[in-house]
């Protein structure tokens, strides 16, 4: 059972990123690398325009929420999804979530004439 769990988890985790690299690929970000460290899966991507930079930050997440709702019946695959995308909203150092809030407060600030 603590196997099935892991490998669960793993899926998640490789699921998140995925959605990160799709949205990337279909909003024309250039993904540099994919690779994994002691944190797990990364992308180094260029920033691209605004609106793209924000929605490939959003993409993983997103995936995760959509995956949980898909999948209701399997009960452990869609409490996992749903924990780890929302969990990564949160503005926390590296999280998704502090990725976002910076492109929202960066992009809302009036600029000087």
């Amino acid at each position: 059972m603590v196997v099935t769990y892991c490998l669960m988890w793993l899926l998640v985790l490789f699921l998140h990123e995925a959605g990160h690299l799709i949205s990337a690929f279909a909003l024309g970000v250039h993904v540099k690398r994919v690779g994994m460290s002691w944190k797990g899966m990364y992308i180094v991507r260029e920033s691209g325009p605004p609106l793209a930079n924000m929605m490939t930050t959003l993409g993983g997440p997103l995936l995760n929420v959509l995956l949980a709702m898909a999948w209701p019946a399997a009960h452990e695959f869609a409490m996992m999804n749903l924990i780890f995308g929302l969990a990564n909203m949160i503005p926390l150092a590296g999280s998704d979530g502090q990725r976002a809030v910076l492109l929202l407060t960066r992009h809302s600030r009036p600029r000087a004439a």
